[in-house]
């Protein structure tokens, strides 16, 4: 080989070290886009806290986030976490985000229910929704059932078993193991649209 043939070499090499200790000594969320599989290389790596993972990844990125899988996959997905794209989709301009054949198809255990439908008959169902969940009535309902469930449920677990024994507590995995609607005292709702 001559020289040339060694510089080249010696280029790359020196090219590939750099990239590999610049990447190794960032602490960076986000990962790298490799050619053939994408970022899945580091989603797979982080599996174990996916949540915290993506949640540090739009942290990172101010709120906005293109996942990049492998070629053959068709993978790519678009993270966001920014109020007003949030609002951009599912309000003003929904209409432009249809969720299709192969959506339906998947969630179709919903039916024709708000999750499930787009256009004219979505907004139908959301503005019925959006009547009821509005209603002095429900929210009423809502609250005492809230308050019932912190008041006989949360408190008492926490001041009696919980308090003595001096342990941390997951809030998070004792709000979903209370009941959070208890009927034995329901309000009636006649609810007119």
């Amino acid at each position: 080989m001559d020289v040339v043939g060694y510089s080249i070499i010696t280029l790359i090499i020196l090219c590939f070290t750099y990239w590999y200790l610049k990447n190794k000594w960032t602490k960076r969320s986000v990962p790298t886009n490799l050619p053939l599989v994408g970022m899945l290389p580091g989603f797979v790596h982080n599996m174990h806290r996916v949540h915290s993972f993506f949640t540090d990844i739009l942290l990172e990125t101010n709120s906005n986030f293109e996942f990049r899988g492998p070629i053959f996959a068709n993978m790519d997905m678009l993270f966001t976490c920014d109020p007003a794209n949030i609002h951009h989709i599912l309000s003003r301009n929904f209409s432009n985000y249809p969720k299709g054949p192969e959506f339906r198809e998947i969630f179709d255990i919903l039916g024709n229910g708000i999750f499930n439908v787009d256009s004219e008959l979505w907004e139908i169902h959301r503005k019925t929704t959006m009547s009821l969940m509005n209603h002095a009535k429900f929210q009423t309902l809502l609250q005492r059932n809230v308050w019932d469930t912190i008041n006989k449920g949360i408190v008492p677990t926490l001041d009696i078993n919980l308090a003595k024994q001096d342990t941390p507590v997951d809030l998070h995995d004792m709000v979903h193991c209370v009941n959070l609607f208890d009927y034995s005292h329901p309000l009636e709702l006649n609810i007119e649209l």
